[in-house]
């Protein structure tokens, strides 16, 4: 079985500018969203004209730009590229951490693919320009135990999966996450019923034998393997 390798970050301060590579990773800490005051809406929406002022003042703060990345709206996710922007223009590394959640911009990249919720493709293209920069996708948050593969799994978006494969090792698709089981991307992908994802996990080379503690197959416990087979094909 896959041994987990949990690397903490370490916290300093950061450095100005988008060249990130060569900086201490550093755990921000936890802010509230920057609302505007006479805001209508409850949550950020970047498009928005006050909003888009908060987003683009350099006054913003990096864990408050971490917050607004943290609400579950496709106001949000939708925008995952401005936002992470302009956080990396304030100085963020690009393997800093969000001091709620620990998780990196990639980690968010992850999730901002959700299909209902955000845009796969701009996610994508977002997370390309992050390991471009060096972005470590064999990170783990700290309260999840998951990288950005295991996200990219959990929230059913093939397309992020590919990206992050592709700056990865051939054996890091079967990568273990002890928050379920010690199961692998495709055991997450399957207990959730994220189809995409799974299809794309088999095609690039998951093992669909991998067993867990106390199971025979992939994390597939409440389905049957006719299922199972079916994805497969």
């Amino acid at each position: 079985m896959t041994k987990e390798d949990v690397s903490e970050a370490l916290k300093g301060d950061a450095v100005q500018g988008w060249n990130s590579s060569y900086q201490r990773p550093v755990i921000h800490q936890v802010a509230s969203a920057p609302m505007p005051s006479d805001c209508q809406f409850s949550f950020f929406d970047p498009s928005e004209p006050q909003c888009r002022e908060v987003l683009l003042d350099p006054g913003t703060t990096i864990p408050e730009l971490f917050a607004v990345l943290r609400q579950w709206v496709p106001q949000v996710q939708k925008n995952i590229h401005h936002i992470g922007s302009e956080i990396l223009k304030r100085g963020c590394g690009v393997n800093d951490r969000d001091g709620l959640t620990d998780m990196s911009l990639l980690h968010y990249c992850c999730k901002a693919g959700a299909p209902g919720i955000g845009d796969a493709d701009t996610a994508a293209s977002f997370a390309r320009q992050l390991l471009a920069l060096s972005a470590d996708p064999n990170l783990r948050s700290r309260w999840t135990n998951m990288r950005a593969l295991h996200y990219a799994a959990y929230f059913d978006v093939p397309q992020l999966i590919q990206v992050v494969l592709q700056a990865s090792q051939p054996g890091d698709v079967d990568a273990t996450c002890s928050d379920f089981e010690f199961g692998t991307a495709l055991h997450i992908a399957a207990s959730n019923l994220c189809l995409s994802a799974a299809k794309c996990l088999l095609e690039l080379g998951a093992n669909p034998a991998f067993r867990v503690t106390g199971s025979l197959s992939p994390a597939i416990s409440s389905y049957d393997q006719q299922h199972f087979e079916l994805w497969a094909h």
